[in-house]
């Protein structure tokens, strides 16, 4: 019998701190497993699988490990590779995952889904269709900064080859070894010869349920309930430019636009020096030729004249940033293809002006820049403070994405005042605590602004200079005292952000390359019902209402009512927390086909339907037959029900949110509302009776009160 076909995903594998960059593109079935990747890559790298490994995601850090190696886990929290597949891990493009080899040398591997092509044909080959550099046999010489050095040792062939490298230094001399000739082709048919198997390890399974201090998460692990919330959360819904107008405006940043005229420059051929930069005399040409020197702000101040005696000292390409940078992107991106030490114009060069490709250039490289500022060295910190602290570079993993995604949340054209942020992160922490937050926020803040203006993603106001309250925190975090006339715990105003149109797409972007969950308003159109309804509980009333009214016009007033109204069967808490979303999706159906469903549902005695179609119809003034004052009654209670059934804090949350609204019809109601025949009413009169009682406690007495008669209803 033969399989389904299932998609293929294409995949771009680069090892993380090499320079110029070393990468594979590689396709594969997207139900290939995770252990089976590791093959892949083992065979990519030339590896020779002598050491440990492991898969991360860079969200939730959860990892996905091989059982059968002598390694710890954390069973409630780590997997086993061979039972997830490559699209459980990789369900979006843009995602990424690190693959880490050898935990000494600590060999890095970034892996990105860049494109899911059409399902794979029935052989499921893995197909190598693209890279860069040649990798030699690197297995234990030290890591990235040990391949830099074995490499620039065989290219010096009249220096002695170094300690402790020498064999392998020596051998890849005798051998011709070329580091910019990568053989496709050859690794192509190595590839040809794995089996890209599906999972053969069943999944471990993963309890949600509650565990002292707190709730074990989809990560696996466990989490305290504010840590959970946030994690679940996804940001807001958002609209975004049109892409031609995004590809245009991604067009015109400094740094995109030199990258594409070094590419299409290239054409015809451009000789490079074995490091893959341009020979000298032909960096000096681009400079003059692309007027790339106008980046560069002191090139720029000087007359043409000592420009030209400037750039005439330039001994190599990789000195002048302002060619430096764009030509690292051209080699990155696939912009240039270098090939027996020329370069030409490569694959990724977008073909035309209206290509929208250049859009997918410009995320990429900012989301590269952006997952800089999870590095702790990268961020300026001094090295003494990390030391004192005993933290390393990688310790602040996910803190960028906290704050970029503070900025993403701010309504369009709307500023992020840095100050009330900082000021939101330090709250409730002990003052050493707070301090040491608020060091890290404004240096990563400092950093985000300046890429964001370089990038023209944010418009960025600067406010009073800020370096001396970062040097008095970072006194009080070593535990040095000093003199500062800044010497309270408020923060000083600080930098103005506000995202621009380019600027919302490219933090979407990233943010959903950390795993965060960014939805687009108009991107349920197409979704069924319990998708619709589950993603609407965590839209605001105005995206809600833009996004209920794409829903139903893309399929009827009355086809929607039917789906929504069938959604709404029984009694469960589930049912009751869909019904809760579903009120303002039946609130916009006035036609008559829509209505008719809605009559002919609230006399059809379906428990849940029912009900849920005749208070429809009383929002429109209309008493539907069979239905009595009961009805709201059951309506309210059932209101409260769903947010108590997902947990008890959430319907004291939901209570404090609704408040305005839920409790002045309590407070007609609390009397009889133990005569609901709902089967939840005791549950949630007892419960709101308690969570209401710091509030007002004549209220919460009462419902307590109305609780206790529930029962004796009941039997009588």
């Amino acid at each position: 019998m033969t399989a389904d076909p299932v998609p293929t995903y294409q995949l771009k594998i680069a090892l993380r701190d090499t320079s110029p960059p070393v990468w594979r593109r590689v396709t594969l079935p997207a139900d290939t497993s995770l252990g089976c990747l590791h093959d892949i890559i083992q065979a990519c790298f030339g590896w020779d699988d002598s050491h440990l490994h492991s898969f991360t995601e860079p969200g939730s850090g959860r990892q996905f490990l091989d059982f059968e190696a002598p390694l710890d886990r954390d069973p409630g929290r780590d997997a086993d590779e061979e039972s997830v597949t490559v699209a459980e891990v990789l369900p979006y493009e843009g995602g990424r995952l690190e693959y880490t080899y050898d935990f000494g040398d600590d060999w890095r591997h970034q892996i990105t889904l860049e494109k899911t092509l059409p399902t794979s044909t029935p052989d499921r080959r893995v197909r190598c269709t693209g890279g860069r550099r040649a990798m030699p046999y690197a297995e234990d010489t030290g890591g990235a900064w040990g391949l830099q050095a074995v490499l620039d040792a065989v290219a010096d062939r009249g220096a002695p080859a170094p300690e402790p490298w020498t064999d392998l230094v020596e051998t890849l001399r005798e051998e011709g070894f070329d580091p910019a000739c990568f053989d496709r082709e050859a690794l192509d048919r190595e590839l040809a010869g794995l089996d890209p198997r599906p999972p053969t390890a069943t999944p471990a399974r993963r309890s949600a349920a509650t565990a002292p201090g707190g709730q074990r998460c989809s990560c696996g692990e466990v989490h305290d309930d504010e840590d959970l919330d946030a994690e679940l959360v996804p940001v807001r819904p958002v609209s975004l430019a049109p892409r031609a107008e995004l590809a245009a405006a991604a067009r015109q940043v400094p740094l995109i636009a030199s990258a594409l005229r070094l590419a299409h420059w290239c054409r015809g051929g451009r000789a490079v020096t074995s490091r893959e930069v341009l020979k000298p005399a032909l960096g000096r040409l681009a400079v003059q030729e692309l007027e790339l020197w106008a980046q560069d702000d002191e090139l720029s101040a000087l007359r043409p004249v000592e420009r030209d005696e400037r750039l005439a000292r330039l001994r190599s390409s990789g000195d002048l940033p302002c060619l430096d940078s764009p030509w690292r992107l051209v080699l990155d991106a696939d912009l240039v293809e270098i090939s027996a030490g020329t370069a030409r114009p490569g694959a990724g060069l977008p073909a035309t002006a209206a290509d929208e490709g250049v859009l997918e250039l410009w995320c990429w490289a900012l989301e590269d820049e952006l997952d800089g500022l999870d590095d702790l060295g990268a961020l300026g910190l001094p090295p003494v403070l990390l030391a004192a602290l005993g933290m390393q570079d990688e310790d602040a993993d996910g803190l960028a994405a906290v704050v970029l995604r503070a900025l993403y949340e701010v309504p369009d054209g709307e500023w992020l005042d840095t100050a009330l942020l900082v000021g939101a992160l330090r709250e409730g922490l002990p003052k050493q605590e707070a301090r040491l937050v608020e060091l890290f926020i404004l240096q990563i803040l400092g950093q985000a602004a300046l890429l964001l203006a370089e990038y023209q993603a944010a418009e960025v106001e600067t406010g009073p200079e800020t370096g001396r309250e970062r040097d008095h925190n970072l006194l009080d975090i070593l535990g040095i005292t000093g003199n500062t006339e800044n010497s309270d715990d408020t923060p000083l105003p600080g930098t103005r952000l506000r995202l621009t149109p380019l600027g919302r797409h490219g933090l979407r972007e990233y943010l959903l390359a950390e795993g965060v969950h960014a939805p687009l308003i108009g991107e349920l159109a197409d979704a069924d019902v319990p998708t619709l309804l589950d993603a609407l509980l965590d839209y605001d009333e105005d995206a809600a209402h833009a996004e209920i009214t794409g829903w139903i016009s893309h399929r009827g007033q009355g086809p929607a009512a039917v789906q929504i109204i069938d959604a709404c069967a029984g009694l469960e808490a589930d049912a009751a927390l869909r019904r809760l979303t579903a009120a303002p999706v039946l609130a916009e159906l006035d036609e008559p086909r829509a209505l008719a469903v809605l009559r002919k549902a609230a006399a059809s005695g379906v428990p849940g339907c029912a009900e849920t179609a005749a208070i429809a119809l009383v929002g429109r003034g209309e008493i539907p037959e069979g239905h009595g004052p009961e009805l709201r009654r059951w309506g309210l209670v059932d209101h409260l029900w769903g947010p108590l059934g997902v947990a008890d804090e959430a319907l004291a949350t939901f209570l404090d949110q609704e408040g305005d609204s839920v409790l002045p019809l309590l407070e007609q109601a609390a009397d009889d509302l133990w005569r609901c025949d709902h089967p939840a009413t005791g549950a949630v009169l007892e419960a709101a009776g308690r969570h209401l009682r710091a509030r007002d406690k004549v209220l919460a007495k009462r419902l307590r009160k109305s609780a206790t008669k529930v029962g004796s209803q009941r039997r009588r």
